[in-house]
């Protein structure tokens, strides 16, 4: 999805290795980057291999070795079904990666935590697109994490709960990344990070992952400032553990069905069995997507509900989104091709509110429904919740920076879901002088709110804050622009749709 510009390294000095860094589990040695003033430190394992009996467990600490470790080389990628074919994939996955200028003095640099995307079911933080060099040579230190996937990362059921001290079950992922974090906050000083001025970021559901770590308690006092690109904020995905919500049945009962894929009987050692499985046999078998929990600990409540009663963290966030997100996950031919079925599921998804949605996207014919389609992604996964959000940090108090990304970068898909991270990175394939000119925008606006926890600087565009009274945002282009009201009328309507939905399931309890 993003290219990189790896077909060939910039010109750098001959490997020089930096001095071993020390970390709790012991040294490790760095290697070269695509800049001859930064160091990479590759596949440092951040917890202990989430395999056996430690599978669908919290993470636990990672071994302590002797000697220095070399970290030359990047960490497993979780397991998932796409792109197989490259290997690397193991449920050994919980590795993470540090970019940090070679040159180190006394004064401690800000620190960026990038999460990945990828639905919580592929992706990897070491993707090509996700090198961090040249945001390391602006004086950051740059973290990028790995993080179980799918059923590894997510699977709910009542003997897993039922173990659990906290009776929880679920929402692996995110304690995985709520420990690498603890391992930023316990090591960064030592590759010449501040571990006071953490700041996460991430796209996708690493969008929403940094949605979620801004709003659980388990995360306090682990990073101090949030940008969100383009968070996957679809409300289906969120769902209670133990009870029915306006999303679905309780999430354990999905793991009753699931286990029924795997084993002939539940019975007694149902969870020493299902750990003896093959993790292959598992990943072949057992359904990819699961919904994020509301368990009780993680979340204590509903994520929207923690947001709207002014429970989250209280820190600078950036949030943005692009304007054709839908692109990519809109069919040639959605709702079957006719007006008819596009209704149907709109009372499907919508209950008593899919008039209501329907009318108000309306499209004139059948042949326009693509672009019906595409704009009912891009505002209901992705505008509408990045507004809400931004609504509720506002509320609460906490500065709030929105841009809209609209240069279109991927031909017919426009300024499409993800396009933006090529230039967020500097990683841009021979760009053109007005994109090469964008990303040093992106990267400085996210280097100057890393250090400052606000965006703006001397040379770049005004950017104003987002306020419930004035809600502007920074477009992204060929030429940065302020605007307001970003798809207000939809938005507003689908707060509305939204609210009653919410007021329904909880009066349906």
């Amino acid at each position: 999805m993003i290219r990189s510009i790896f077909a060939f390294a910039l010109l750098c000095y001959p490997t020089v290795a930096a001095e071993p860094v020390t970390t709790t589990s012991g040294l490790v040695q760095g290697t070269e980057s695509r800049n001859e003033s930064v160091v990479a430190y590759k596949g440092i394992p951040y917890a202990a291999p989430p395999i056996g009996d430690r599978r669908w467990r919290p993470p636990q600490p990672a071994a302590t070795w002797d000697g220095v470790r070399p970290c030359n080389t990047f960490g497993h990628k979780s397991l998932q079904k796409k792109n197989r074919q490259e290997g690397g994939q193991s449920e050994d996955c919980l590795y993470l990666n540090v970019w940090t200028p070679r040159e180190q003095n006394e004064t401690k640099l800000p620190v960026m935590v990038w999460i990945h995307g990828g639905g919580f079911t592929q992706g990897s933080g070491h993707q090509p697109g996700y090198d961090g060099t040249q945001l390391a040579c602006r004086d950051v230190v740059l973290v990028t994490i790995n993080y179980r996937l799918g059923a590894f990362g997510f699977m709910t059921h009542p003997a897993l709960s039922a173990e659990s001290p906290q009776n929880a079950s679920g929402n692996y992922a995110i304690l995985d990344q709520i420990a690498a974090l603890k391992w930023v906050r316990d090591n960064i000083s030592n590759f010449g990070g501040d571990p006071k001025n953490v700041t996460i970021f991430g796209e996708s559901a690493g969008g929403t992952s940094v949605y979620l770590l801004t709003a659980t308690p388990l995360s306090k006092g682990l990073f101090h400032r949030a940008i969100l690109q383009s968070p996957w904020l679809d409300p289906n995905i969120f769902r209670n553990l133990k009870t029915a919500n306006e999303n679905g049945p309780p999430a354990e009962s999905d793991g009753e069905d699931e286990v029924k894929k795997l084993l002939d009987e539940n019975g007694s050692e149902i969870l020493a069995r299902l750990r003896a499985l093959p993790a292959e046999e598992i990943l072949e078998k057992v359904k990819p997507r699961w919904p994020v929990t509301t368990d009780g600990w993680v979340f204590p409540k509903p994520p929207h509900q923690i947001y709207a009663d002014g429970d989250q963290h209280p820190i600078p966030v950036i949030v943005g989104t692009n304007r054709d997100e839908g692109t990519m996950f809109t069919a040639r031919k959605p709702f079957g091709g006719t007006l008819a079925n596009y209704r149907v599921a709109m009372a499907e998804r919508y209950g008593e509110s899919g008039k209501i949605v329907a009318d108000f996207y309306a499209p004139e014919s059948d042949d326009k429904l693509w672009q019906v389609g595409v704009q009912h992604v891009t505002d209901t996964w992705f505008v509408q919740p990045s507004r809400e959000f931004a609504t509720a940090m506002d509320r609460q108090g906490s500065s709030v920076w929105m841009y809209h990304f609209t240069k279109p970068v991927w031909g017919w898909m426009g300024a499409a879901h993800a396009a933006e991270i090529g230039f967020v990175f500097g990683n841009l394939e021979e760009p053109k002088p007005d994109d090469a000119k964008l990303s040093a925008a992106f990267m400085e606006y996210w280097v100057q709110f890393a250090k400052t926890g606000n965006p703006n600087l001397n040379g770049k565009p005004t950017w104003p804050a987002y306020r419930i009274a004035e809600p502007c945002h920074l477009v992204m282009d060929k030429s940065i622009q302020v605007d307001t009201g970003l798809r207000k009328d939809a938005c507003d309507m689908l707060d509305k749709v939204l609210t009653q939905r919410r007021q329904q399931g909880a009066s349906d309890r």
